[in-house]
């Protein structure tokens, strides 16, 4: 299907502002998909992802928080734009990151599913959920970029055990550049042997039945659906932004996140553990110059575990 993937929110709280207030933003992208509705009835139009939530290194309930209150910031612009609730909710993507601790994050994609549920069920149109699952990409390294292939596998693995109707993996050169035409071609491979090899499409659900993970997921969703709740108290997603409720928050995550990695407590492949003193160049294509962060809010800014080892080996 075509898919617009209109996402001002995530922009605006990367970026740390834009050029003109949030609400302009999302209402003119609401305006867009209104006018476009019509000539592509079945386009999906918005992307409510998580993923700017994961990148700065916050929380799965975080994440899954941010994409729900995202979601329905879309939904109620899109209505007051002039579509119907049912058509702004089936012009919904839902976006997750995935990585390589595939359980909880096939749970993620399976919790987002629910959360879903409850949230079109509140507009009185209970719409099926689609979900594109995407690599992450704080979990991969720049140094020794080919560990990144294992995590890539596994995260593709979790995205579809997880039921995302949409997935996409990175270049395993991601973190040092612009990946070139042989990163990407490993990065389709990688789907299709999943596919093809594994077996992962012929089955209906394959995490159907386990009790592990169905606990799993029944915690992140309410976890979530508590974290969307609390932005709703302050006012829903653009005053929370606006406000710095969210970032306050990541920012406490990510401290803890990244602790567990200087600590010892978790370990990176290549980086932190099984180093290899010898490492393989790879090809890349150069990274464009970042462009200057704004300072209206405190950005949602991207983080990656192995920076900070990689820096003090340099």
């Amino acid at each position: 299907k075509l898919a617009f993937h209109l996402d001002p929110i995530s922009a605006f709280a990367e970026a740390g502002g834009a050029d003109r207030p949030l609400t302009d933003h999302l209402a003119e992208a609401a305006a867009c998909a209104a006018r476009h509705a019509a000539t592509y009835p079945d386009a999906h139009l918005f992307l409510a992802s998580g993923r700017v939530v994961h990148e700065a290194g916050g929380s799965a309930a975080q994440e899954l928080g941010f994409a729900a209150a995202s979601a329905i910031a879309c939904v109620d612009a899109a209505i007051d734009a002039g579509l119907s609730a049912e058509r702004a909710l089936s012009g919904v993507v839902l976006g997750v990151s995935v990585d390589q601790t595939y359980f909880d994050a096939l749970s993620k994609v399976r919790a987002l599913r629910l959360i879903w549920k409850t949230i079109s069920g509140a507009y009185g149109h209970e719409t099926p959920a689609v979900i594109e699952a995407r690599s992450s990409r704080r979990m991969l390294a720049a140094r020794d970029p080919w560990p990144n292939l294992l995590r890539l596998t596994a995260a593709g693995f979790a995205g579809a055990v997880g039921g995302a109707d949409v997935v996409v993996l990175d270049g395993f050169t991601r973190a040092a550049g612009i990946p070139d035409a042989f990163a990407r071609r490993q990065a389709r491979n990688t789907q299709i042997v999943l596919m093809e090899e594994a077996n992962l499409g012929r089955v209906d659900d394959p995490a159907a039945g386990s009790w592990f993970l169905d606990s799993r997921t029944h915690d992140l969703a309410r976890a979530g659906w508590d974290e969307a709740r609390r932005v709703a108290r302050e006012g829903g997603l653009i005053a929370s932004l606006e406000g710095g409720a969210v970032q306050s928050r990541v920012a406490a995550a990510r401290t803890a996140w990244l602790a567990a990695f200087t600590d010892g407590r978790d370990q990176i492949i290549g980086v932190t553990k099984y180093v290899d003193p010898d490492v393989r160049p790879v090809p890349i294509e150069p990274s464009p110059a970042p462009t200057a962060a704004r300072s209206d809010i405190a950005p949602l800014s991207p983080v990656r575990a192995a920076a900070a080892f990689e820096e003090a080996a340099a």
